[in-house]
């Protein structure tokens, strides 16, 4: 009896050793699947960051590519084929792309003249571009109104939809309105009525299940040139379908026709497509340019779905051998979404 006792209670430490055992196996292998989990998620982190710092010298290097390419097109004439026509180069397309160790990176170009300045564009033609962007009422109403109230003087009376300080003072933080011209197009975004989505644009799904950029209107305004006239070479269809006057179908087929082979004069464009465009909508349009340009470079590493995007707007200065170029905006915090095709 006494014997039986005594096996009893061995047998209940044993139990008792081999319950702590497996808790202490138990934390132990918690402890290392969550070390495990903090080291894949370190080792990740600091391949992200690689990756990105990687991008952005590649798109650095893409950015300083594409000036030089632009200056030397600008000093070099232009090569004739054999019917007379000058050969369209990746400048003309206004898309340059290359590569630069193992990373590839892609510029788009825009003559800030295919844009339309913000300080100086017409009510109509400001509500039909904020429409054209895929803007609808009562935004685009709100939008229209307040970007004309952000430029009017102090003194003048808030649109029917507008904003004046009243309304700024009364948000959280509080600020007032510029009333007067628009130094950068970025101060879109302290407009009333202005999203993140409607300035930058949001990737969409089409209808074939890929994803589509839809940009916004910071694509499609400019603060650096006061041109009337509208580059149909430069121009995003938005910036077409705005001109008072054009109709929708002749805008996208100069859209469609200038991705593909620039026009070398507007009096082209009757010619080249079925539509005849009045005096009105012609005299709008030139296939002049500035030289100033609008680049967005975007990169990545191979293999890699880090990317790292840069914006700038450039101006050429044909007097000066020694500094060709100058820089009048740079922007290295730039939506990674944002550097696909306009």
């Amino acid at each position: 009896m006494i014997a039986i006792q005594n096996r009893s209670g061995e047998n209940g430490d044993e139990g008792i050793v081999l319950i702590v055992v497996l808790w202490v196996m138990t934390a132990l292998a918690v402890l290392t699947l969550s070390f495990s989990r903090e080291s894949r998620i370190e080792v990740m982190t600091a391949g992200n960051t690689r990756s990105m710092k990687k991008a952005y010298y590649i798109a650095r290097a893409g950015m300083e590519s594409t000036i030089y390419q632009i200056i030397q097109k600008s000093i070099t004439p232009a090569v004739q084929t054999a019917a007379g026509m000058e050969e369209p180069d990746q400048i003309d397309l206004g898309k340059v792309t290359g590569g630069f160790d193992s990373g590839f990176w892609q510029v788009n170009i825009q003559d800030e003249s295919g844009k339309i300045n913000i300080n100086t564009v017409s009510e109509q033609q400001l509500g039909l571009l904020i429409r054209a962007a895929g803007i609808e009422d009562p935004d685009a109403l709100i939008l229209t109104d307040s970007i004309l109230d952000w430029r009017s003087n102090a003194d003048a009376e808030p649109r029917d939809n507008g904003a004046k300080n009243d309304y700024y003072l009364s948000l959280n933080p509080p600020y007032i309105a510029k009333n007067g011209r628009f130094d950068a197009i970025e101060e879109l975004l302290l407009v009333r009525g202005m999203t993140r989505d409607y300035f930058y644009g949001k990737p969409e799904r089409a209808h074939d299940g890929t994803v589509e950029y839809k940009y916004g209107l910071s694509r499609f305004f400019t603060v650096y040139t006061t041109r009337d006239q509208i580059n149909v070479n430069h121009a995003a269809l938005p910036v077409l379908l705005s001109i008072p006057g054009m109709a929708p179908e002749a805008a996208r087929m100069i859209y469609e026709r200038r991705r593909i082979q620039p026009f070398r004069a507007t009096a082209e464009i009757n010619r080249e497509i079925p539509f005849q465009l009045g005096a009105g909508v012609i005299n709008r349009l030139t296939t002049a340019q500035t030289g100033i340009f609008a680049l967005t470079s975007e990169a990545h590493e191979e293999g890699s779905r880090v990317r790292h995007v840069i914006r700038a707007v450039i101006s050429l200065d044909s007097t000066s051998m020694q500094n060709p170029y100058q820089i009048l905006y740079w922007n290295e915090n730039v939506s990674d979404y944002e550097g696909g095709t306009s």
